[in-house]
């Protein structure tokens, strides 16, 4: 998209939709708290495994890089981490200015919505969420064996770290 910008590319009246909407919102909200949770989670597993991350360095993407440089991750577990972190950035980072018409549709649509088309995008940050909670108790579990505690292994743990 140029910066000039066609009226049919435009679409802020759906996102001031979705900046009114309370349920889309607070499902952004809770995606972004479980998020920064899980990010959490993975400094105390790097820090337990040995690797310093500056807190410059300490966002979700730099992290993954972190646990893949020091062949921390599964190779699922790559594969895992990726797409809820390229949705995460695009819910946080991406959707003024895909409504603005500044960048192309590529996720989610801009064009054609209805007023409850919110609802599917309260869904999708809602189960992201519900996504970033799970890696974060997989991490917690992780985190509590490393630490000697008798945490329940239910295996899944496995699919994502390494052992």
């Amino acid at each position: 998209v140029t910066s000039d910008l066609l009226e049919d590319h435009v679409n802020l009246e759906f996102f001031e939709m979705l900046y009114a909407d309370k349920e889309f919102c607070a499902a952004l909200g809770r995606m972004t708290l479980a998020a920064g949770r899980f990010e959490s989670n993975l400094r105390a597993f790097l820090g337990l495994k040995g690797v310093t991350v500056s807190p410059n360095e300490a966002n979700l993407g730099s992290l993954i890089s972190h646990l893949e440089k020091h062949g921390l991750l599964s190779e699922n577990g790559v594969q895992v981490l990726r797409g809820p972190k390229f949705q995460r950035n695009y819910l946080t980072h991406n959707l003024f200015d895909l409504f603005s018409g500044r960048i192309g549709e590529t996720v989610v649509p801009r064009t054609d919505l209805v007023p409850e088309d919110v609802s599917t995008f309260t869904d999708m940050a809602w189960q992201l969420e519900q996504n970033f909670s799970g890696l974060s108790s997989i991490a917690e579990e992780r985190i509590k064996q490393l630490n000697g505690g008798k945490a329940p292994s239910s295996g899944v743990d496995a699919r994502l770290f390494r052992p």
